[in-house]
């Protein structure tokens, strides 16, 4: 197995001795914050999307589950490559791929372009995220690394509510008339900008032995995720005709062969795509699964909320994207106050993460059933900042929790385990939810489709909310 980190030119103990400086962090976390704000500002801007190239509800939709799925898929393979060729190195590649198809995005004469742009940005996001992740782990001695775990690990849930939020300003401002467009086009200073900064203030980082990519475990584990999300992203629409139930088949048969295979590949010096001894491990079986189920909540939460506001409540894209304010307020709170927390109450604060989204769904489903579809986004402020507080604290206590269950020497192989799990769900969180929603939904009454998402959120908020307290501090220590 791959052993911990080298750096150069910079050494690799100046830098685990002293860190590196908050501009370099701070150039990891917008980097990493740039791949999920593109992941759900095409949400609100989807409507504006549709009517330019005058395309279906379904096939727009391809416009964010092939980002998500493409992303998913090749985010280990770009762990891998990191630690072959230089984390630094592939952050600076993945940046300029992301901000080159960004701009191919923002200029897209059709939806066949601006789906195959999407491919590549999600191909460069991939290049691009194990890094971040990996680099905080081999740069930092604690406090400073929990501490920038946690901002890493709240990311998430802040990058998704500010990239519907400025998805709905953007589509409202219809700058120089360009509609959605600029929605990308905003990736092309900010990409440069990340490029800049991580040369100048990010250590280079590398594995001192690192081990050859899993070619034959990604290609099963894109078959399986692909046969998995096309017919849930197409069932409904095509009236689900036999193909989508064999692709169902081909996708639980593909995720077999790739478990045996990698159990036969773990016994080579090749390190598997998916480790199967990282994953026999009780705090990582249990904290991927609490990762996985909340990711694919929340994320198919957030791309119902934008299409159920918009198409059933009358919002226009500004409003909905001004409803996820408070949202990305609470998610930022939190997030600053979750390493004292989590230091002070440990994996409880996974718990209270829960209670608060439980309350703030509640305050959701309360006004949708009672003034749908004259629900105004101030109506919805306590319930969005609700969610966000709790995500705030549940994303960085999962992260820390799975984190260190994961052995030095296997910590790029356990860093790809933990990011594919994030995004493959909530690239499955958006197929599966909307699907749901699209089909309750399906004879007119959006309101329906949208309590009963949250009815489903809510119901993996209550699980954290009563057992997060078996993700056991001691059991993920090392």
């Amino acid at each position: 197995m791959s052993t911990v980190e080298t750096k150069a030119p910079v050494s690799a103990a100046g830098a685990a001795g002293s860190g590196f400086s908050p501009l370099g962090q701070g150039t990891l976390l917008m980097a990493a914050a740039l791949t999920t704000v593109d992941a759900f500002i095409v949400n609100v801007a989807l409507p504006s999307i549709q009517k330019t190239f005058h395309v279906s509800a379904s096939t727009s939709q391809f416009v964010v589950s092939f980002y998500g799925i493409t992303y998913a898929v090749l985010l280990v393979l770009g762990g891998r490559f990191g630690d072959r060729f230089g984390r630094r190195k592939l952050i600076q590649i993945g940046v300029g791929g992301f901000t080159i198809a960004s701009l191919a995005c923002g200029i897209a004469p059709n939806i066949e372009t601006l789906v195959g742009a999407r491919i590549l940005q999600g191909a460069a996001a991939a290049l691009l995220l194990p890094q971040v992740l990996s680099t905080i782990q081999a740069s930092l001695q604690e406090p400073a690394k929990t501490r920038a775990v946690s901002y890493y690990g709240a990311i998430g849930g802040l990058s998704a509510a500010v990239g519907q939020l400025l998805g709905g300003l953007f589509v409202w401002a219809d700058i120089a008339g360009l509609g959605w467009r600029p929605i990308f086009l905003v990736n092309v200073p900010l990409g440069i900008l990340a490029v800049i900064g991580t040369r100048l203030w990010v250590p280079e980082t590398k594995a001192t032995q690192p081990q050859g990519a899993d070619l034959g475990g990604t290609a099963l584990f894109g078959t399986a995720v692909l046969a998995l999300l096309v017919p849930l992203s197409l069932g409904r629409q095509t009236h689900w005709p036999l193909w989508t139930w064999a692709l169902f088949v081909v996708s639980a048969a593909v995720a077999f062969v790739l478990w045996r295979y990698e159990r036969k590949v773990e016994t080579t010096d090749v390190v598997p795509l998916i480790a199967p001894s990282l994953l026999s491990q009780s705090a990582m079986k249990r904290g991927l699964l609490v990762l996985g189920s909340g990711f694919l909540a929340f994320g198919g939460f957030i791309f119902v909320f934008a299409l159920a506001v918009q198409g059933g409540n009358r919002m226009s894209a500004f409003e909905s994207g001004l409803s996820m304010a408070p949202m990305a307020v609470g998610q930022f709170l939190a997030a600053v106050r979750a390493p004292k927390l989590i230091g002070r109450v440990g994996v409880r604060t996974l718990q209270i993460g829960g209670v608060l989204q439980v309350l703030g769904l509640v305050a959701l489903i309360v006004p949708a059933l009672l003034w749908w579809p004259h629900v105004h986004f101030y109506e919805l402020v306590v319930g969005m900042f609700l969610i966000g507080a709790g995500n705030g604290l549940f994303v960085p206590t999962v992260y820390r929790t799975v984190l260190s269950s994961i052995p030095p020497n296997q910590i790029g192989a356990g860093s790809g385990i933990v990011t594919t799990t994030q995004q493959t769900t909530l690239a499955l969180g958006t197929a599966l939810l909307g699907a749901v929603f699209m089909g309750v939904s399906g004879g007119g009454d959006t309101r329906l489709g949208f309590v009963v998402v949250c009815a489903v959120f809510l119901a993996v908020a209550v699980a954290f909310a009563v057992f997060g307290k078996s993700l056991k501090p001691e059991e993920s220590s090392r």
